[in-house]
């Protein structure tokens, strides 16, 4: 399997994750614990800005990216969600591979979160209590997404505190993480053409994506 094939299997996970953050929570923010209240004051702002941009949605696709952007990065540790789906290539890669291939990555996975701002509709998510003890830095935020006529989807979105804020850095739907599924795809790109490979070959991705939009603009 590829990597264009991986990101089709991954937007339906980044659209769900994309839910868990646009759509109204059940419980009222008092009630939430810190990661939930993360996740509630990027629901209000997101709400916001889709609710007042539905026609430029519809017709600026790069708006669309943009969005995706400058809400969505500040609040996701790209650099720890690289780590984790190199494995122990990362921890083989120089400095500078790192570094492009985190950039790389994030911009692979902002486009396929901007797809699914178009899609959210008709959901309603509500927690399952959180676990989480005093002090603790890393949690498993577990939901479900309710859509009418279908049977509650299982979300369940691991956060950790870094740089003082609770940011994610996986989400898993019905037991299937974006992580790991990201992990195998590139495992095999690496063993066939080294990390430089892959990393070119992600920045092609993204670079095609670019002219594509550019051509609906």
């Amino acid at each position: 399997m590829g990597i264009s094939a991986l990101s089709s299997i991954t937007r339906r996970q980044c659209m769900l994750l994309l839910l868990l953050v646009c759509l109204p929570l059940t419980a009222p923010a008092e009630e939430l614990a810190g990661p939930q209240q993360v996740v509630q004051r990027i629901s209000d702002q997101l709400q916001q800005i889709l609710q007042n941009n539905q026609e430029r949605m519809r017709e600026d696709p790069a708006f669309v990216y943009q969005l995706a952007n400058e809400v969505l990065v500040p609040h996701v540790d790209f650099v720890h969600v690289s780590s984790l789906v190199l494995g122990k290539h990362w921890r083989r890669a120089t400095a500078e591979q790192k570094q492009a291939f985190s950039e790389q990555f994030q911009r692979l996975l902002v486009r396929t979160y901007s797809t699914a701002f178009k899609e959210f509709q008709g959901w309603e998510i509500s927690y399952t209590p959180l676990r989480m003890n005093d002090g603790d830095s890393d949690v498993a935020v577990h939901t479900l997404i309710n859509r009418t006529g279908a049977p509650p989807v299982a979300v369940v979105y691991r956060m950790h505190i870094q740089d003082g804020d609770w940011k994610a850095y996986d989400v898993k739907i019905e037991g299937i993480s974006l992580v790991t599924n990201y992990r195998s795809s590139f495992a095999r790109e690496v063993r066939r053409s080294g990390m430089s490979g892959l990393i070119e070959r992600i920045t092609e991705l993204n670079d095609s994506r670019i002219k594509r939009v550019a051509g609906k603009s």
